[in-house]
């Protein structure tokens, strides 16, 4: 096809609605008799402001399409995915400015790609809540899937990160609380995200942190006949949930990804290790040896830093168990912050006038509740972890004074995990504790060899009362502490 003339390409831009007649025609009428060509037209107009940089890239390959969908029109790429891209555009009918997902021209001819596409934004167009990006107009121009959405000028957290780095507690925690208000609105409609990261979270100018981008969650939102096919799911998700046992659709995957954002945006750095190696990302390895967090951040308040380790406990039932209880926990935390003193009495840093940390083994939620209301009215602080490598872990990075582990929660790991805790703290001075439950009790043969003043076994029946008699004294012993 022969190439438009200088008149033809200009008629063409007002067929675009490029530009208006009155401002093309002053472009025309500037050009010198040496540059009246199509590209020398382009070039005037993009340095009147009258098309931006992508606009007039676009045009200068020749291509004429997608610049107007619907009621938007394109002016500049602001990010890209696999599936899709996303633009700021403008509103020809307001001036608002608009946010715009193109569903990429490689899968426009895929079914499956273009159904998914649809049913993101035909689900998530009827909601409305201050912490979702809201879905506005969805349609086909020139085989071009799209929808509208607002346009937040924020940015997202990736971003917004790499400029700052971490993130004071409180306004981390207000981020967090934000999604977590999200989530808890999604979750009444009966919808997880199934990819929580921090690209996905957008902050406006005002500092309220948005949601955005539930594109796996559309993909099985419900299965015809409400069948229990597993969701699609980011490869993390299904490493974190293969590992873990958690049920198809679980919304605890979404409050484990949530903490995560918290993590980073507390520590500056990703709780897991960066790579782009998809046989990597599936080693569950990643998710068992996060660094605690307050090795990274030092002196960040025990309550937030519990917060982070019930949000990121590696047993779904350890974690809260909805958006909604995460929600109010993070605005728990919120208060505390915003109504502590500069110097923060309660922090995770030891001093000698500070209680003894118990860190407890114990994944049952029931139990988790006694133990946690028993030991913190008696003077302890008390940490939870559902996970014994992560606590041996932490012997390492950011050691409690006592580690006590409950066999009825571990099971047979009971065994090698006392055997290694007491080997790692071989004369330092932490206490620990075995607690083996009645089916485990001829096992404290298979202990003998590892037990000590301060490493110590017992077993069921016993009440909370024997326990905290045991660990005083097992701390009483321990080098540097008094009884």
């Amino acid at each position: 096809m022969a190439a438009p003339s200088l008149n033809e390409f200009a008629k063409q831009l007002l067929r675009l609605r490029l530009a208006e007649a009155g401002e093309l025609q002053q472009c025309l009428g500037e050009l010198p008799t040496a540059l009246r060509s199509i590209d020398g037209l382009i070039d005037a107009m993009e340095r009147r402001n009258l098309l931006t940089t992508y606009q007039a890239n676009k045009l200068r390959k020749g291509d004429t399409t997608g610049f107007v969908l619907g009621d938007a029109k394109l002016l500049y790429r602001n990010g890209s995915g696999t599936f899709a891209r996303v633009f700021r555009a403008v509103s020809l009918e307001t001036g608002d400015m608009l946010g715009v997902k193109v569903l990429r021209q490689r899968w426009s001819e895929d079914p499956e790609a273009v159904a998914q596409f649809h049913r993101e934004a035909k689900l998530l167009q009827p909601l409305r809540h201050p912490n979702l990006v809201p879905i506005f107009d969805v349609g086909i121009v020139e085989n071009f899937h799209y929808f509208t959405m607002e346009f937040v000028v924020g940015g997202n957290l990736g971003d917004m990160m790499k400029i700052r780095g971490a993130v004071d507690p409180t306004d981390a925690t207000h981020i967090v609380r934000d999604v977590a208000e999200g989530l808890r609105y999604s979750a009444t409609k009966g919808l997880t995200h199934r990819d929580l990261k921090k690209t996905n979270v957008l902050l406006a100018t005002d500092g309220k942190a948005k949601l955005v981008d539930f594109g796996l969650a559309a993909d099985e939102a419900l299965q015809p006949g409400g069948t229990k096919k597993r969701a699609a799911r980011s490869l993390d998700y299904a490493t974190l949930e293969d590992n873990t046992g958690a049920p198809p659709n679980d919304p605890r995957s979404d409050i484990y990804f949530l903490g995560s954002i918290y993590y980073e945006l507390l520590s500056g750095e990703s709780p897991f290790p960066g790579t782009k190696s998809r046989e990597e990302r599936k080693e569950f390895s990643r998710f068992r040896n996060v660094r605690p967090i307050n090795t990274l951040r030092p002196g960040l308040p025990v309550y937030v830093v519990e917060a982070v380790d019930r949000l990121m406990d590696l047993n779904p039932l350890s974690r809260f168990q909805s958006p909604e209880q995460a929600s109010q926990a993070l605005s728990q935390v919120i208060e505390r912050l915003e109504g502590s003193s500069g110097s923060d009495t309660d922090s995770t840093t030891k001093t000698e006038d500070t209680e003894p940390t118990l860190l407890f083994v114990e994944n049952r939620p029931p139990q988790q509740e006694l133990i946690r209301d028993f030991f913190t009215s008696r003077g302890f602080r008390v940490l939870l972890v559902g996970d014994l490598q992560r606590a041996l872990n932490r012997l390492n990075s950011s050691p409690p004074d006592c580690l006590v582990m409950m066999g009825g929660a571990i099971g047979s790991e009971i065994v090698t995990g006392f055997k290694e805790s007491a080997r790692r703290t071989d004369g330092r001075p932490i206490a620990q504790i075995a607690v083996l439950s009645k089916d485990q009790s001829a096992w404290e043969k298979r202990l003998e060899a590892s037990v000590s003043e301060t490493a110590r076994v017992m077993a069921q029946p016993i009440v909370l009362g024997d326990l905290k008699r045991e660990i005083q004294s097992a701390l009483a012993a321990c080098p540097g502490r008094s009884a």
